[in-house]
């Protein structure tokens, strides 16, 4: 189970695009941050997965699904975020910074929006 609000906003707006997007979301539930890495420019979450997950798992090698777009105070410009599908499942959540710096810590505010063509536009604002 996902932990982090703000992670499981973003995994909720980046899958609910396309069909594939739609498919990768069933396997919301059995995943768990294993491990966060800021680098000074972005952050990659890493998921565990729990067993269940297997049976969610699609039929996609590498995949990366993009086209949310992260505001915040703690922002200069904006952020984007991509999830990585590796094997059918997903593998890690990247976010990096247009501007070159991103926070050494969770965004305690911000506004998450669907930002790719044709999308329904939706948006989470935490304050």
């Amino acid at each position: 189970m996902i932990k982090s609000k703000y992670i499981a906003d973003i995994l909720d707006l980046l899958l609910d695009g396309d069909e594939l997007g739609q498919q990768a979301r069933a396997q919301i539930a059995f995943l768990t941050e294993k491990n966060f890495d800021y680098t000074g420019v972005g952050l990659f979450v890493k998921f565990d997965h729990a067993e269940e997950i297997e049976n969610h798992r699609l039929v996609t090698d590498k995949t990366a699904i993009n086209g949310l777009e992260i505001k915040s105070t703690s922002l200069e410009i904006a952020a984007e975020a991509i999830v990585h599908l590796v094997d059918g499942l997903v593998d890690h959540l990247e976010i990096w910074s247009y501007s070159g710096e991103y926070p050494t810590t969770e965004l305690a505010d911000y506004k998450l929006r669907q930002a790719w063509l044709n999308g329904q536009g939706r948006e989470i604002e935490v304050n």
